[in-house]
């Protein structure tokens, strides 16, 4: 004990180093007592986004204008690790936070002898001064550096410790911790440098500011340090750095959108194609720039993988920088009124409860539905026509006739199965919802036109590349998804693409355009294979602009976008029929089952056991007296001539007659036939359309109202009677009544006395 007394008495230095131990140990102890600081705060660090292959799309900046991302240590490379611990503090995992031999020679060097300034900051001091910013160029702001680093030591491991210094230190200007600087430098995750790249990064944090690899000169000092550490080591030369000038700014509302989706993940590892994307981007512009004169000018593009429902390809808007158009908005996302694109659905839970085939006759004439009278967008009407023709021409009086019967769900319900944020009530859309009452985001009608290709199965869209895929929700049935991917199979084909080529046809596409009320949103989708596009055309401010209508602008734009990425693509297996689906005989005219007098017929699908297969009313035998030409009733045994008419219904006579089609009507009976021996009555009795059972119509005291009455007559029927409670009131397909508060009972008779009727209240307005 004596010979250690009278050495340390011998040597200043010793006794520095023995007060600085004994200093170190007394503020070892009381930091005991103190609370655990916060190592790192990883609320505000960037995020990083890959396509599928693992090429960088974008690395974010954090809201202090720092590339600074968070790296697990399981993920920063033994070589790193090993490369900083070596040149930083090589007795990392001895010292509680300070090396005192390091500090002791640091001082001796420094402020003894003078010879030169030594550096004595172990890894847990330098750590401290970037967690708290401090400034160590003076002995106070050392001191508070040191007594930081033992207090970081006195709560946590040195594996925590060596992850949070490798994820703050500096690398060179705005760059804070290892795995953003892998990015800017190597366009690369930390996890995948090699030993070269990895010993290379080691080398910065100690003078940042002169070696960050960003220009010639900083390279160059880079490489004496390399030197300086490795010899002549000549792994420095197979290096390549790049520059923050370089980093990508690739599919920006995509990044964006997958942050948004996963804010707590740092590395979002993603579905998009890169050249899925750079086509839709490339033909998205040139679209633009055919229009520009028209005043088209902001578009979106979405292609999906339709069995995955990975998101290949994502283009918010023509523009992401340009202010003018508002291009920073991600139109894919903002709900937009979808005008006829919902029109499919409808036709699919028709056909999923029931009510129609493919080839039923709807009819596309004048309708009213209480006071609601709609029409369809030219303003005119084609009179019957198939289910498919009436869903491809995107006529709105069937679409909305058919929404109207739809219970269990309907078709508001059905919506909010699938998912549709749609936020007012049923009564709120009425029947608006089959022309786009609504709006919806283009990333919902790629859920909802996904189950066309996915046999009725809703799925959830699929943003990282390694993200396991949801179970799907039935919520059509295979047969009613295979048939109306059919029947929108059959839409025409635009004859040339915008830029002027004709379209390939060696595969089929089943697709759908809308137009928004107020020529405000121009949509198209399509199905193709595995393929699904969706692309939208307008302007985020709402103006109006009279080119935006579905099929003429948009139509093109999406088989081009279709024909390219399937170039890139092999070729899918075509689709199998399910099996719950039959082929049958129908009358092309009335697309139902053929009878005997049908003159034609062809095959077509139904679903046994929920398909409507009533046999063809449309064609019939009748019977003539040559004499006069006058139809006989069926209780007229007298010979005759037999023929086959066509009986069609007064609305759509009308609907041919404008359209300058003649279809003649039966000829009248040549005599009042016995109604209780006629298998016509119940087809052939008149159809009530006005008013409507249910509705209260309003009448105001004193003054004249009227309630107009509206029925169809059965083929062959010329004339109509109208009756309020036994009262005759008038004579045609329309009169009007004038109405008196009460309820009253309502009868159109034919002028054969087949008959309906109706109870309607008509009620004292206030």
């Amino acid at each position: 004990m004596k010979f250690t007394v009278k050495v340390l008495k011998s040597s200043p230095a010793k006794r520095l180093l023995l007060a600085t131990v004994l200093l170190t140990l007394l503020i070892w102890l009381a930091q005991g007592f103190s609370p655990q600081p916060l190592l790192v705060n990883r609320a505000n660090g960037s995020y990083v986004v890959t396509d599928k292959n693992g090429r960088l799309l974008r690395l974010s900046l954090t809201s202090d204008e720092k590339y600074r991302l968070w790296t697990p240590l399981a993920e920063l490379p033994q070589s790193l690790q090993d490369a900083t611990l070596y040149y930083e503090d090589r007795w990392f995992y001895r010292h509680p936070g300070i090396n005192p031999v390091s500090l002791l020679r640091a001082v001796w060097s420094s402020l003894i002898t003078q010879d030169r300034r030594m550096g004595a900051s172990t890894l847990s001091m330098q750590l401290a001064r970037q967690r708290w910013r401090l400034k160590t160029d003076t002995v106070d702001g050392k001191l508070k550096q040191m007594a930081y680093a033992l207090w970081l030591e006195r709560h946590f491991t040195k594996t925590a410790l060596l992850e949070a210094y490798l994820n703050l230190a500096p690398y060179g200007a705005n760059i804070e911790g290892a795995g953003a600087a892998a990015w800017v430098y190597f366009h690369k995750p930390i996890s995948a440098l090699n030993q070269d790249e990895a010993r290379a990064l080691a080398l910065i944090p100690q003078n940042p500011h002169a070696r960050a690899p960003m220009n010639p000169a900083a390279r160059q000092r880079l490489h004496l340090a390399w030197q300086a550490a490795y010899g002549n080591d000549p792994g420095f030369d197979r290096l390549w750095f790049r520059s923050r000038k370089e980093l990508p700014f690739g599919a920006p509302h995509f990044a964006e959108r997958l942050h948004s989706l996963h804010p707590e993940s740092a590395t979002l590892s993603s579905t998009l194609d890169g050249t899925v994307q750079a086509l839709s981007e490339e033909l998205l512009g040139g679209f633009l720039r055919q229009h520009r004169l028209q005043g088209v000018a902001n578009a979106s593009v979405m292609v999906v993988h339709a069995p995955s429902m990975a998101v290949l390809g994502y283009v918010g808007s023509a523009d992401y920088f340009n202010a003018d158009i508002h291009g920073y908005v991600n139109g894919l996302k903002s709900p937009r009124s979808p005008g006829s694109t919902l029109k499919p659905f409808i036709y699919a839970q028709a056909i999923t409860q029931g009510l129609i085939t493919p080839d039923t006759r709807l009819k596309d004439t004048p309708l009213r539905l209480g006071d609601y009278q709609p029409e369809n967008f030219e303003r005119n009407f084609y009179g019957p026509l198939s289910a498919t023709e009436a869903l491809v021409r995107s006529r709105n009086i069937p679409a909305i006739s058919l929404l109207a019967q739809l219970q269990k769900p309907t078709f508001h319900q059905f919506l909010l199965q699938a998912g549709i944020n749609i936020p007012k009530q049923a009564a709120n859309y009425g029947l608006s919802l089959a022309i786009g009452g609504a709006e919806i985001s283009m990333e919902d009608l790629m859920k909802l036109y996904g189950m066309l290709a996915n046999a009725g199965e809703l799925r959830e869209l699929r943003w990282l590349n390694q993200e396991d895929q949801p179970a799907g929700k039935p919520l059509l049935t295979p047969e009613s998804a295979f048939l109306v991917g059919e029947m929108l199979e059959s839409n025409p084909r635009p004859q040339r693409s915008f830029g002027g080529r004709s379209f390939g046809r060696q595969r089929a596409v089943a697709w759908k355009t809308g137009t928004s009320s107020g020529l405000k949103d121009a949509w198209a989708i399509g199905v193709m294979g595995d393929l699904l596009v969706g692309v939208w055309a307008g302007n985020f401010d709402g103006s109006p602009n009279r080119h935006l209508v579905g099929r003429e602008l948009l139509g093109p734009l999406l088989f081009d976008i279709l024909d390219a990425v399937a170039m890139e693509r092999p070729s899918p297996v075509d689709k199998i029929p399910p099996p719950g689906l039959k082929r049958i005989e129908i009358c092309p005219l009335s697309g139902q089952p053929v009878s005997d007098w049908c003159p034609h017929r062809k095959e077509g699908w139904i679903i046994p056991g929920v398909s409507p297969i009533k046999t063809c009313t449309l064609h019939r035998s009748i019977r003539i007296n040559p004499a006069n030409g006058l139809r006989k009733c069926p209780e007229d045994d007298t010979p005759g001539e037999t023929r086959v008419a066509e009986f069609w219904d007064s609305d759509e006579l009308e609907a041919f007659r404008q359209a300058g089609i003649r279809h003649d009507n039966p000829p009248p009976f040549e005599r009042l036939c016995e109604q209780s021996r006629s298998v016509d009555v119940v087809i052939d009795s008149p159809k009530i359309v006005s008013p409507q059972p249910g509705v209260s119509y309003p009448v105001r005291g004193g003054q004249q109202n009227g309630i107009e009455f509206s029925a169809i007559a059965a083929g062959g029927q010329h004339r109509l009677f109208w009756f309020v409670d036994d009262s005759f009131v008038g004579e045609g397909a329309t009169v009007l009544w004038p109405a008196k508060p009460g309820r009253v009972e309502i009868v159109v008779v034919d002028d054969q006395g087949r008959s309906s009727s109706l109870v309607v209240d008509a009620t004292r307005a206030e």
